[in-house]
């Protein structure tokens, strides 16, 4: 996936930061479930392009790292549940007990997610694909 964005900073020569224009938004699929839209993010500039702020650039997001960086952060916590109701409940008749154990599995599936994008930060930013020019040209 492809998206124009501005460049509000030079964080280092391989990081920017980066603001998606809210009328980029408009024909994204995931434009409902965005949390990204107003504020600024990091991207990778790898190619080592002379940027600006200001300046419109065209990121690659790799579909690859979307499906999976979303399935650890969702479905990974949710795997935890039945593995803490069930062991909750192997050792207690409770109901309760389980249900909680499942909450807590959650939480420590969610904690976990947290951890290791916070480790990984760098691997599942986008990357700056080239410099998008006035006229619309490359």
């Amino acid at each position: 996936m492809y998206e124009t964005v501005t460049v509000t900073k030079v964080i280092n020569k391989e990081t920017i930061q980066v603001a998606c224009a809210s009328s980029a938004c408009n024909g994204c699929k995931g434009e409902t479930f965005c949390n990204k839209k107003g504020k600024d993010f990091e991207a990778n500039n790898r190619k080592a392009l002379a940027l600006e702020p200001g300046m419109q650039v065209e990121l690659f997001l790799k579909p690859s790292r979307t499906i999976a960086g979303t399935l650890i952060t969702l479905i990974f916590p949710l795997m935890l549940f039945p593995i803490g109701y069930y062991i909750a409940s192997a050792l207690s008749n409770s109901e309760i007990v389980g249900m909680f154990s499942g909450l807590a599995g959650i939480g420590i599936g969610f904690l976990a997610a947290w951890a290791y994008f916070r480790a990984k930060r760098h691997q599942y930013l986008p990357q700056v694909d080239h410099i998008v020019e006035e006229d619309g040209e490359q």
